[in-house]
């Protein structure tokens, strides 16, 4: 919009300045159209005089040439009197003397109709013989002493073998009282139909933002408490219309979001009261002295549970007021797959892995949450099996989350992903969860630009899969072997050395116990070598792509955001040492007895 209307609408409003738009847009015209008219007109009627003047002195001048009276004086005489009226203007000149006998040839007016005389010439304009010569707008005096302005006709002729010339002239007195008559109606007439066009736009834009005002005043009269109202919708199909309807669905929206941050907080409320009342319980028995191994237990447990809340509410309030912001690094997403291979299950079903090589570029410690927040949630439903794969699509790692529970039904597809959302009915702690895990993946995996979906698992129970754009993969050098074909996975001692040698760094979780043969069915599914012996020697991945000696070891930066700070998988952020750290001696890991083998797995 140009500043001075803008200027103008914010201090007279819609209605004044559309009305004063209106009569600006009608001035103009009417100037534009008016003066047209006039100039048209004039030019008009000014032909139309000019032409009858042409007309009536051809016919003047047929008469002088027909020599009626025998001499040239008679014939002007006889024409002009037959011919126009004395109230015209018109003179006739005949020339005595051609110079041959030495005499000088003189002009001399012999006829003239009574409203010019004979005394004042008209003009001394002299054309050739059977030449005629039209001057515009010449003054002409009368006998009364007037001057008019005319259209002058000279015409040179003979008559009685004299010279002779015509001067006839047409007034332009009607041609002026038109134009001033067509002026004063103009002047009178335009300013008239402004202030109306003004006037009728003012009272029409005013009715048509009568819906517009009614929906600002019912609006400004809402309060928090009153999100449920709607304002009217006009039935006319038109912008004020689709206005109405786009505030309704605002006000929607926003009764939508306050249902949503009331229940977040009704919820919140509840899950924190929970564990704070089982530890101010313990707390009480311990002041009275009554605490056992299994009171402990339960307040450790439900430290961690509110431990775990508390920093998943955390990470949705940063992911609300500025997005996660994680940092950009290369991860294998095997990797961090197999770590739920060796994590304790506590009596839950024990997780199987399938895994290819595949790297993304993103957190590592967010995507772990993401993939155990996943394995949880599917241990909480699984009847027997739990199946975690990670693959490749083209250029998008793939990570699939199975069980063979009750499944999700396709009405709550979209909605597990909302916050303390539990589609169970009973809000017992140890079946439902806490609500925040799923909407964490969510937030998690949008922030990598990925997507996650649940389809209906190849057991019958929930699929989760999650979508993340895969790290390009680094061009082959030709000094470099062959990938390797999937070999026997050697003695049990051999495979697990390498899982154990990849997580010694983790204190909570073990190498799983030896797992027993795999079925063919495991090598058809990775669709590539994982392993090419039984040793961490004979191990086959792909390659990093090529760095900088003093770089092969730095992260990949994104310099021009701010990223979040580095996060174990549990979400709390890793706080680096000031100094560096004086080496320990090496610990054997401890290995927890796994309940049963761990088939399906294809990394030996």
């Amino acid at each position: 919009m140009p500043r001075p209307l803008g200027w103008l609408r914010a201090r007279m409003g819609v209605r004044a300045v559309s009305a004063l738009s209106a009569a600006i847009v009608v001035a103009l015209a009417l100037l534009v159209a008016g003066a047209a008219l006039v100039l048209l007109v004039r030019q008009s009627l000014y032909q139309q005089v000019k032409a009858d003047a042409k007309a009536q002195a051809q016919v003047i001048v047929a008469r002088l040439e027909g020599n009626w009276r025998g001499a040239a004086n008679e014939n002007a005489r006889e024409a002009l009197d037959a011919l126009i009226r004395q109230s015209d203007l018109a003179q006739v000149r005949v020339k005595y003397g051609d110079g041959d006998d030495g005499d000088t040839p003189t002009w001399t007016i012999e006829a003239g109709t009574d409203a010019v005389g004979r005394n004042v010439l008209m003009s001394d304009v002299r054309p050739a013989d059977d030449e005629t010569v039209v001057q515009s707008n010449v003054p002409v005096r009368k006998v009364d002493g007037t001057v008019v302005d005319t259209v002058l006709v000279a015409s040179g002729t003979g008559s009685a073998s004299r010279d002779v010339i015509l001067l006839y002239a047409a007034p332009l007195t009607a041609v002026d009282a038109t134009t001033h008559t067509l002026l004063f109606y103009l002047i009178w007439g335009v300013p008239l139909l402004i202030l109306v066009a003004g006037v009728t736009t003012y009272l029409f834009s005013g009715r048509a933002l009568r819906p517009v005002e009614a929906m600002r005043k019912q609006v400004s009269a809402m309060t928090e408490k009153e999100l449920g109202q709607r304002v009217p919708v006009p039935p006319a199909r038109d912008e004020v219309g689709r206005l109405a309807e786009t505030m309704n669905d605002m006000l929607a929206r926003l009764q939508d979001a306050q249902g949503v941050q009331r229940r977040f907080v009704a919820d919140a409320s509840h899950e924190l009261r929970s564990p704070l009342a089982t530890i101010a319980t313990g707390l009480e028995l311990m002041q009275n002295g009554t605490v056992d191994g299994s009171t402990i237990t339960a307040l450790r447990g439900e430290a961690a549970r509110l431990n775990n809340l508390v920093d998943g509410l955390i990470l949705l309030a940063r992911a609300d007021e500025r997005g996660l912001q994680p940092r950009r690094e290369e991860v294998d997403l095997d990797e961090v797959a197999e770590l739920e291979r060796g994590r304790p299950a506590e009596g839950a079903v024990v997780a199987e892995v399938r895994a290819v090589p595949v790297r993304v570029i993103g957190d590592r410690g967010q995507l772990a949450r993401v993939v155990r927040n996943l394995v949880d949630n599917a241990r909480r439903h699984a009847r027997s099996r739990v199946l975690v794969t990670v693959g490749r699509d083209g250029d998008t790692a793939v990570l699939e989350v199975s069980d063979d529970g009750p499944g999700v039904p396709q009405a709550d597809r979209a909605r597990v992903f909302e916050r303390f959302v539990r589609l169970d009915d009973a809000r017992a702690r140890a079946d439902g969860g806490s609500g925040l895990g799923l909407a964490i993946v969510a937030e998690v995996v949008a922030a990598h630009g990925g997507t996650v979906e649940v389809a209906d698992g190849p057991d019958g129970g929930a699929l989760f899969r999650v979508r993340i754009p895969a790290a390009p993969a680094p061009e082959a050098q030709p000094d470099e072997a062959p990938s390797a074909e999937v070999a026997s996975p050697g003695t049990p001692e051999q495979a697990a050395a390498p899982l154990a040698k990849r997580t010694a760094s983790h204190d909570w979780f073990s190498a799983p116990a030896p797992p027993g043969d795999a079925g063919a069915g495991d090598a058809a599914w990775t669709g590539e070598a994982v392993w090419s012996g039984g040793s961490p020697e004979g191990r086959s991945r792909a390659p990093r792509a090529a760095l900088p000696p003093d770089a092969q070891r730095q992260p990949v930066r994104d310099e021009e955001a701010r990223r979040d700070p580095a996060t174990s998988p549990t979400g709390i952020p890793v706080v680096e040492p000031a100094e560096p750290a004086e080496p320990k001696p090496a610990r054997r890991p401890h290995r927890f007895p796994s309940p049963r083998p761990q088939p399906g797995s294809a990394m030996r």
